[in-house]
């Protein structure tokens, strides 16, 4: 903290301006974190995903039936969180192509984010049942979530995705699983998520830790409050 006080007041000095120096120092701790850290976002990602949007909304005005195009931009749309777009575009998908698996999680997820619950499992299991390990364990994440909500933790099916999940269980996937335990209620059992999430992370070898740190930091966050 003083190091970061002393260089502030430095450049602050040799700027003459206490706001350049915010700046700099702000680019600064950014390109570290982008090196080594890995919890800022990636701040030129919405950049590039506007121009793919573009791009795409360009292919579907010259090929309204291009299914490839649709579906990746429902899931763009999906990552940028506009849930009504995205489900938009994958249906306009699932009129040409039946038997993606990665269109029906896509579809599956956004139902579920538009409270569509119902839809979102029927796209769901659909998934399941043409690739169990299509997403990475986004689809056991969002099942469990829907068990949770509507039948509880005692569920058979509840169990399977249990069992299921344990496959997939990264810092990341731990600390969504987490994450939904929260949201429902269950405060301990989302603690133990995170903390196996921290678990997880400690057994990342080096190389690979700044994929991870950033679930890993909020999982300590939330396991915290």
């Amino acid at each position: 903290m003083f190091k970061g006080l002393g260089l502030y007041f430095l450049l602050s000095f040799l700027t003459r301006s206490p706001l350049l120096a915010l700046v700099i120092i702000f680019l600064i701790y950014a390109f570290m974190d982008r090196a080594y850290i890995g919890f800022l976002p990636d701040f030129l990602a919405p950049f590039r995903r506007n121009s793919r949007i573009q791009q795409l909304r360009g292919v579907l005005r010259i090929n309204p039936a291009d299914a490839n195009a649709a579906q990746e931009l429902g899931s763009i749309y999906f990552e940028k969180k506009s849930y009504n777009s995205a489900l938009e575009y994958l249906n306009k998908a699932l009129e040409k192509v039946t038997n993606s698996p990665r269109l029906y999680l896509y579809l599956g997820m956004t139902y579920m984010e538009l409270q569509q619950e119902d839809q979102g499992k029927e796209a769901l299991e659909k998934a399941l049942e043409l690739d169990p390990r299509v997403g990475h364990g986004l689809l056991y994440i969002y099942l469990t979530r829907y068990e949770l909500t509507h039948k509880g933790s005692r569920s058979e099916k509840f169990k399977q995705l249990a069992g299921s999940f344990a496959n997939f269980a990264n810092t990341e996937n731990l600390y969504r699983m987490g994450m939904v335990y929260k949201k429902t209620g269950d405060k301990q059992k989302a603690n133990e998520m995170f903390l196996k999430a921290l678990e997880e992370y400690s057994y990342v070898p080096g190389r690979l830790r700044k994929l991870h740190r950033r679930w890993a930091l909020l999982a300590r966050l939330h396991s915290l409050f």
